[in-house]
């Protein structure tokens, strides 16, 4: 038996739980899996395409591990034609953020339009270039004027632009328009309660969050938030102005949880979501929200006349 405090590795994986596999140090490989073990208390790992174990509440109800199975079996489902998808909007995993004040037609996400992501994933490398050209004639559809990459850093996103065909979002980025906030996905989910990057050339997430406030605050809309996938940074920045915002914690687990529709054979989790949100705002940031949001971003040392801006921006 291994115990161990729990605040020592509580990381959760995508499943919304603590993941975990067993580990042959000899080999430098995981061992394999006991495909006895209880349904519902594994979980998909995508990297190798197995499973792993998971770590779970000891007062889990029933109804919850039938929905961890079912989540896991359905994470493995990956579609590789357009014609598989009841609308381009859910292959290009765009959308338009709703919520509390938000104003129609001032917010949208969505996979990223220009790099790849799975460009080297057997089953998806051809659907992913369908992906990209979608989001892109969506993005012009919708008349985006200020696009937040959450991805790339400014000296990256040039580089992959300088030899990009002309584009939409390339006149966009030639125009200034496209401001880039880079944060790692270990950053937004599991450091959002502090100022510190996982990687040395990104932002860390209070930096971040300064970022787009501001850059908000200074550029018109509509606006347009990417990362790679447009689930996880894109996730944790969209639910975070929701909340600026008023929404409901209904209204941004719908939003949220939209990505899984993607079929890539992966699951996001809103338990994923709803760590980072109350790691960095508090346990009841779901209440009151617009009002916790402020005095955040104040603490944060965003003035009052940017926050307001800001929400005047996406309110109206």
């Amino acid at each position: 038996m291994l115990r161990k405090n729990q605040d020592a590795f509580y990381k959760l994986g995508n499943s919304g739980y603590i993941e975990y596999c067993l580990w042959d140090d000899e080999n430098q490989r995981t061992l394999p899996f006991n495909s006895n073990y209880p349904v519902g208390y594994y979980f998909n790992n995508q990297h190798n395409g197995n499973f792993n174990y998971l770590l779970l509440p000891e007062n889990i109800t029933p109804e919850e591990i039938a929905q961890i199975a079912s989540d896991s079996k359905r994470s493995f489902h990956i579609k590789t034609s357009a014609e598989a998808f009841s609308s381009q909007y859910i292959l290009a995993n765009f959308r338009e953020v709703t919520g509390g004040e938000l104003v129609s037609g001032r917010l949208y996400r969505s996979y990223h339009p220009v790099v790849a992501s799975r460009q080297n994933h057997a089953q998806l490398k051809e659907i992913e270039t369908e992906r990209q050209q979608v989001a892109m004639t969506l993005l012009e559809e919708h008349g985006i004027n200020t696009v937040i990459n959450l991805s790339e850093t400014d000296r990256e996103l040039a580089l992959a632009l300088d030899s990009a065909q002309d584009s939409y979002y390339k006149t966009l980025w030639l125009k200034e328009q496209v401001v880039s906030v880079p944060m790692a996905y270990e950053t937004v989910y599991f450091m959002s309660d502090r100022d510190e990057s996982f990687n040395p050339d990104e932002l860390g997430f209070q930096s971040g969050i300064r970022q787009v406030i501001q850059y908000i605050s200074q550029h018109q809309g509509p606006y347009h938030v990417h990362c790679r996938l447009g689930s996880d940074r894109t996730g944790v920045v969209i639910a975070f102005l929701q909340l600026m915002m008023g929404a409901t914690k209904e209204q941004i687990r719908h939003n949220y949880l939209q990505t899984n529709n993607m079929a890539i054979g992966e699951f996001r989790s809103f338990r994923l979501l709803e760590q980072a949100l109350t790691s960095a705002l508090g346990i009841d940031c779901f209440e009151n929200s617009a009002e916790t949001v402020r005095r955040y971003l104040s603490e944060l040392g965003v003035s009052q006349d940017i926050i307001d801006t800001a929400y005047g921006k996406l309110a109206n």
